[in-house]
């Protein structure tokens, strides 16, 4: 059977239940007709970024998320951005490879980035609309 599944593990309680929500939000406005997917979301203390997006096989994802930021903006639109990596690897729009970028400026300006950073923010207004 085909279906779309969202597993979050860390984290308290509170932080697993509101990282489904927003997850499955963000699932339903970008990619509202894919049923064949898995997202796994780690909440942890990462070091260096709020989030990151890895295609580990058909159609599965790990996304790791900062669990020390507080369940506001910061945290709502690393899960959006890190999702619309999601859409992007499922629709073919990007592909994952290892590269090293001059600077921070080069890297935000990839065009994959330009539209996660863009949808972040579209997804949050949508998101406070509906709460």
């Amino acid at each position: 059977m085909e279906e779309q599944v969202i597993f979050v593990e860390g984290g308290s309680r509170r932080q697993r239940e509101f990282t489904y929500d927003i997850a499955s939000f963000a699932w339903m406005k970008l990619m509202p007709r894919i049923r064949k997917c898995t997202v796994n979301i780690k909440l942890r203390k990462l070091k260096v970024y709020h989030g990151t997006c890895l295609d580990v096989g058909d159609r599965e994802f790990d996304i790791e998320v900062e669990k020390r930021l507080s369940l506001g903006d910061d945290f709502i639109t690393t899960i959006f951005n890190e999702m619309t990596h999601v859409k992007q690897l499922v629709y073919k729009e990007f592909f994952t490879e290892c590269n090293f970028y001059e600077s921070r400026d080069e890297y935000l300006n990839l065009p994959w980035e330009v539209e996660a950073y863009n949808k972040q923010e579209e997804l949050l207004k949508q998101w406070k609309l509906q709460k």
